[in-house]
C-alpha cells in the first residue's frame, strides 16, 4: 500500500521540468462565497524505475534528500483557497500554494503546501488502487462541508479532504 504511493509520487517528483510536459488539467469549485481550485500537469507514470531507487531504505538516502530538494523549487501543482482549509492535520491559509511531495528516511510521503516562505505539510495516506492510472490523477470534487482530492498514478490511490477551518471565536 505505501509502497504504491511511494511509487506514485517518486515520479512525480523526480520527472525533470523539461519532461513534465503533458496534459495541463485546470478545476475548481464554487459555493457560495468560497472557492477552491486545483492545477497541475497530468504527468506519465512510466517505468517507475527512480520511485523504485527513492524507497530503497538502505540504498536510497541521497536519492530522497535529492528529491525533497529539488521539488520544493519544482512545485507539481498549485492549489488555491479562498478560506482557510483542514487538511488532515494541517491548517492551510487562504490563498495561493505551490503543493509538493516529499518522502522521508521511513518512506512515509508528505505533501505540502508552500505560500511564500510559510509550508504547511500532512502525511499522506495512499494505498493499492486494484487499478493501473497511467496518468497522474488529482480529481478535486465537492463534498458536503468542503472539497475532496482524489489521486491516483500507477497503481496506488489516496484520497485528501479540505474541510473549512474552525472559524476563530471571540469573547466578550
Amino acid at each position: 500500500m505505501k509502497k504504491l504511493l511511494s511509487v506514485f509520487l517518486a515520479a512525480v517528483l523526480c520527472v525533470p521540468a523539461f519532461a513534465q510536459r503533458g496534459p495541463k488539467i485546470e478545476q475548481s469549485i464554487t459555493a457560495g462565497e468560497t472557492k477552491m481550485t486545483l492545477n497541475y500537469t497530468s504527468l506519465s507514470y512510466g517505468e517507475g524505475k527512480t520511485v523504485g531507487m527513492l524507497l530503497d531504505k538502505e540504498n536510497g538516502k541521497d536519492m530522497r534528500a535529492m528529491m525533497n530538494e529539488r521539488s520544493a523549487t519544482r512545485p507539481q501543482a498549485k492549489f488555491s483557497t479562498t478560506v482557510e482549509v483542514k487538511c488532515g492535520d494541517a491548517t492551510i491559509p487562504a490563498g495561493e500554494h505551490d503543493v509538493y511531495f516529499t518522502v522521508g528516511d521511513d518512506l512515509a510521503w508528505t505533501i505540502n503546501f508552500k505560500q511564500g516562505d510559510k509550508i504547511v505539510s500532512t502525511k499522506l495516506k495512499i494505498e493499492d488502487s486494484q487499478h493501473e492510472s497511467k496518468r497522474l490523477l488529482l480529481c478535486l470534487y465537492a463534498e458536503e462541508a468542503g472539497a475532496g482530492v482524489y489521486l491516483a498514478f500507477g497503481k496506488m490511490s489516496g484520497m485528501l479532504s479540505f474541510q473549512p477551518a474552525a472559524k476563530p471565536t471571540t469573547g466578550k
